[in-house]
């Protein structure tokens, strides 16, 4: 069997969310571009990152909403013509602040525009398809960071919520989004024809917390205990940036954020605990507004002597894809990696 696993390194600029149209064909033309450079094969595994779902709602937003500087305020102009949906974010989630109950009040909308992307473009191309991540709003009223994995068939496989909330951003810190945590015991796992599949959301892929004082689960072990998994996907966006020194790094403690990451992320964490075979990290790059997102897609294989890296990203700082087409058979498989 030939299996293609694919990370989507998605480029983002105001340009790209400039409106529905623009943001839609951007998708469907990164998932064509890595889908060619892979070629043919019997299973392909598509990942894309995270937050890129989030900027749904800015190019489902009004043009007024484009003018704003920053991400709060272009949502904010996109709610003011919604505020009896407004009232009704606060009264469903419980929660007084004005951007969480901006983000319930659009995230619905997000969401369907997110499934009507993704469920079309997975069975299309026959390929299970890991839509990065978006805002969801569950029956409960919890805002969510959430990750939708659908099948070949366009089904919705399985929904996968955030666990660990990076501090002082996704959490309920002042100015932060107000998220609530995905259940660690309850991380959904696909089967598929290549073995078991999930998916840990950036932070969830890291084997410790940034800060001491931030509650942390490790998933690496929770996966282990269950069996482990084939391939976990990981999509990642990363506000820091690349090559500078590591913010949270602790006193006398040296390295830039690409370092933290390789030693405290998805590549630590299987190098730490053998939970899966392959990992397919994603990441998002670009500015949009005032966010900014760097970093490197690639593509780990966990063997008994440990983690290698099977592909990588040349660039830090631009959109591509990094592609790894696996000939399983016997113990071990055959391995051909492109990046573009």
């Amino acid at each position: 069997m030939k299996l293609a696993l694919i990370a989507i390194q998605l480029a983002v600029d105001a340009d790209v969310v400039a409106s529905v149209d623009t943001y839609r064909a951007h998708l469907e033309s990164a998932v064509a571009r890595a889908l060619d450079a892979a070629g043919p094969a019997d299973v392909r595994v598509i990942v894309l990152p995270e937050i890129a779902g989030h900027l749904a709602l800015l190019a489902l937003a009004p043009p007024a909403a484009h003018r704003a500087k920053t991400l709060g305020g272009a949502l904010a102009a996109a709610a003011v013509r919604r505020p009896f949906d407004v009232l009704r974010g606060i009264a469903t989630t419980r929660l007084l602040d004005p951007r969480h109950a901006v983000l319930a009040a659009l995230a619905p909308d997000g969401e369907r525009f997110w499934r009507g992307v993704f469920g079309p473009l997975a069975r299309r191309h026959g390929a299970y398809l890991i839509a990065g991540s978006h805002l969801r709003l569950g029956p409960g009223g919890d805002l969510t960071n959430s990750s939708f994995c659908f099948g070949p068939d366009g089904r919705l496989l399985s929904t996968t919520d955030k666990v660990n909330l990076v501090p002082g951003m996704e959490d309920r810190a002042p100015k932060a989004l107000g998220l609530s945590r995905g259940d660690a015991d309850r991380l959904p796992i696909v089967d598929t024809p290549f073995g078991r599949l999930c998916t840990l959301i950036c932070y969830d892929g890291f084997r410790e917390p940034h800060t001491s004082l931030e509650r942390f689960v490790a998933m690496g072990p929770r996966l282990a205990a269950r069996g482990g998994v084939a391939v976990v996907a990981n999509p990642a966006a990363n506000p820091w940036p690349w090559h500078e020194p590591w913010t949270f790094a602790e006193p006398g403690e040296t390295g830039s954020r690409e370092e933290q990451w390789q030693r405290e992320g998805l590549p630590g964490s299987l190098a730490e605990m053998p939970f899966a075979r392959w990992g397919i990290t994603a990441h998002l790059v670009g500015r949009v507004l005032d966010l900014r997102f760097d970093g490197q897609s690639e593509i780990l294989e966990r063997t008994t002597s440990g983690v290698r890296c099977l592909a990588r990203a040349e660039h830090h700082d631009r959109g591509g894809h990094v592609v790894v087409v696996e000939e399983i058979h016997g113990e071990r498989p055959a391995t051909a990696s492109r990046h573009g």
